[in-house]
């Protein structure tokens, strides 16, 4: 009895053995075709969903800057054009009192 029991080992540790090879051998191929794939998509100009994500975000606070920026401009303007309109009627009357006094 004691020989086929150490039969049954061997063939069990044998298979063992076999299970955790192509285990490994499984994680070389999955690695080789995540390789290939990132290969073949940065050849074609794609990005990764993270880089994406990180461009839209970036892109994101860009937008909301500028939009400040052009408001910021805008009411600096607005109060600028407001202070010249003030000033072009002091201006003329300025004008008006030069011809007249000539």
């Amino acid at each position: 009895m004691a020989p086929r029991s150490n039969f049954m080992a061997d063939i069990a540790q044998m298979a063992n053995g076999a299970a955790s090879a192509f285990g490994g051998m499984r994680e070389e191929v999955d690695n080789l075709i995540r390789q290939r794939m990132e290969r073949s998509l940065n050849a074609r100009g794609l990005v990764t969903r993270e880089e994406f994500d990180a461009l839209r975000t970036r892109h994101e606070a860009l937008a909301a800057r500028l939009a400040f920026l052009e408001s910021t401009m805008a009411s600096s303007a607005e109060s600028a054009g407001k202070a010249a309109a003030a000033a072009k009627p002091a201006a003329k009357a300025k004008s008006a009192a030069k011809k007249t006094g000539k």
